[in-house]
């Protein structure tokens, strides 16, 4: 279970080894990949002045669809946790301004609630980070044919690749014209 209630954390802290479930890293339904497996194993431990450290590795297994080709493809991610989480207090109010400054503390802590500290949050986030920005199968992907749609990874297609883009022919005709 990835919600976990800070007043059942012990002095010795508290071992996890949970498989991951996409309706607890809050990604069921997810557009841009499947998670299709994995495991969280940390350690978390409360601290001085209500902070908590989550220590540990995340393992998951995500699917994906090539930008290319179209094909489904794995990709395994392996990450090694260190965080630190302080409680949201009431004071602090949503700021909504066009530029707010984060300061250093900003970027390497992150805010529980009510006692109780959701790692599927942070997992989700992790896994987004986790995703390339152009997604391929393999470096080499030839992708699909533009004409006949085949996936040239598969199999050759008998279409013919075009010597020139056709919107780029007045282009051609001027260069020609000027060589001569």
């Amino acid at each position: 279970m990835l919600v976990i209630e800070l007043s059942k954390i012990g002095p010795e802290g508290l071992d996890l080894d949970t498989p991951l479930v996409a309706g607890e890293v809050h990604v069921q339904g997810e557009e841009s990949f499947a998670l299709t497996g994995g495991t969280l194993r940390s350690l978390v431990e409360c601290g001085d002045e209500e902070t908590v450290h989550v220590r540990g590795h995340l393992a998951a297994r995500l699917g994906l669809q090539c930008g290319r080709c179209l094909e489904p493809f794995p990709l395994a991610v392996e990450q090694e946790l260190d965080l630190f989480y302080l409680a949201h207090q009431a004071d602090q109010e949503e700021e909504e301004e066009d530029e707010v400054e984060l300061s250093d503390r900003d970027m390497v802590v992150a805010y529980y609630d009510r006692g109780r500290l959701d790692l599927g949050e942070m997992i989700r986030e992790q896994l987004f980070l986790a995703v390339p920005m152009k997604r391929l199968c393999r470096e080499d992907c030839r992708g699909l044919c533009p004409h006949c749609g085949a996936n040239r990874n598969v199999t050759d297609c008998a279409c013919r690749p075009e010597e020139t883009d056709p919107r780029l022919a007045p282009l051609k005709r001027l260069l020609d014209g000027s060589s001569s």
